[in-house]
């Protein structure tokens, strides 16, 4: 593994913790990887008072327990160690009964596990270890429900899934025109991630060259980190960033879907919204970015096919993300020969179209001729608005800092 950076300067260092005789931490942790460090952080900093965190692992903590006094939590790295469970015997023999220890390591071994959790340690987590991983380990040692534990972090990034129910309905122009919106008329970071490897459509859209970055992601998740991802993505103007690929059609693409949840909470960190043009044919990915997603948008065509797959999509998003809202979208609304009526398509649905996006061929091909979105080549076009519409249901309004709270131009979706 290549050397990795010092983590920011802007946490509390555990080498501040008080000395001998001083009250004990709420929580401490020592990690050896960015990822790893950035998921701590997210979920442990606003939760635990005095939360300190570490680039180290189990020497380094043995260390800190023998210059005061032990957390209430300590949260530990072994993955350095050949033997996870001789280097954290020591550690569970240096504090108190009070103690709660989750260890992090790269061995995924039941048995291992088990030896583990009966010297004493509290929970063991295989790496990558993403937020809702620690979110839970944490509710199970303070027998709390997980939501619990997660209302104490920060109110998360939109996640939004742009999934088209068939091709040509213009999923993949929604996506591009959302997420420039963001960048340049909302004024927030916007990060734009087409998971179609092969067939995706957002770089030749925007007139980008992507880097091999996706690809070697997805494939290794473990290279996922925040240097990697700056490496891999393409950056237009200081605010949209694009990852995507152009891989040939022959090529194998076998990744880890694990890797999407690293993949999303990585992005989630360096931008204000992230915004996911999802593919249909990746069931496995998809089933990963909606069980993510905060937001998914269901764009389709008022066509008897189109009805029967948003019903499907539908079903979809309720079993895998209760939690998220569902944006129903009808483009190209102007009309078309075998046409299902909107009150028809929206009494099936069991729903009402939130957003019409009607045709407008002369702006769409001016934007494909000077390879931008549509918002950005005719801001006055007339699907411009129904755009502006869609990203103001889930874009915070209220400037640069994000601190205010957003207001949904949508309700929660449930049925």
């Amino acid at each position: 593994m290549s050397a990795l950076p010092k983590f920011p300067d802007d946490l509390p260092s555990a080498d501040a913790e008080p000395t001998l005789g001083s009250a004990p931490a709420d929580c401490v942790a020592f990690v050896a990887d960015n990822h790893t460090h950035g998921a701590v952080v997210a979920v442990c900093q606003p939760r635990y008072p005095g939360f300190r965190v570490r680039d180290g692992g189990s020497r380094e903590a043995l260390e800190f327990l023998a210059s005061g006094p032990a957390p209430k939590v300590l949260i530990v790295d072994v993955s350095d160690a050949q033997n996870p469970l001789t280097a954290l015997l020591p550690i569970i023999a240096s504090f108190a009964e009070q103690t709660r220890l989750i260890a992090v390591g790269t061995a995924n071994d039941i048995s291992l596990y088990r030896e583990i959790i009966e010297a004493g340690v509290a929970e063991y987590l295989v790496k990558p270890v993403t937020e809702k991983t620690l979110i839970g380990a944490l509710a199970r040692l303070e027998n709390k429900p997980a939501e619990a534990i997660a209302a104490a972090a920060p109110e998360r990034r939109p996640v939004i899934a742009v999934v088209g129910t068939r091709g040509g309905v213009g999923a993949s122009t929604l996506a591009i025109n959302c997420a420039w919106l963001v960048a340049h008329e909302f004024k927030r970071r916007a990060a734009l991630l087409d998971l179609d490897l092969q067939y995706g459509t957002v770089a030749l859209a925007l007139d980008i060259e992507p880097t091999h970055g996706l690809r070697e992601a997805l494939e290794n998740p473990s290279r996922i980190d925040s240097l990697f991802i700056n490496s891999a993505i393409v950056r237009i103007g200081d605010r949209l960033s694009i990852m995507a690929a152009e891989e040939t059609p022959d090529s194998e693409v076998a990744y880890d879907p694990a890797a999407i949840d690293l993949l999303i909470d990585e992005l989630s960190r360096q931008a204000d919204c992230v915004i996911i043009d999802v593919p249909r044919s990746f069931a496995a990915a998809r089933a990963r970015v909606l069980a993510n997603a905060t937001e998914v948008i269901v764009v389709t065509d008022l066509s008897l096919a189109g009805l029967r797959d948003t019903i499907r999509i539908q079903g979809q998003v309720q079993m895998l993300a209760p939690q998220a809202r569902i944006v129903y979208v009808a483009n190209h609304s102007g009309g078309r020969e075998g046409g299902v009526p909107r009150a028809e398509f929206e009494r099936a649905l069991g729903h009402k179209l939130d957003v019409l996006v009607p045709d407008d061929h002369k702006a769409a091909a001016t934007a494909g001729n000077n390879g931008k979105p549509i918002v950005a080549v005719a801001p006055n076009s007339k699907v411009a608005a129904p755009l502006k519409t869609i990203v103001s249901g889930f874009c915070p309004a209220d400037g640069a800092d994000g601190r205010k709270s957003r207001r949904r131009l949508w309700p929660l979706r449930r049925k």
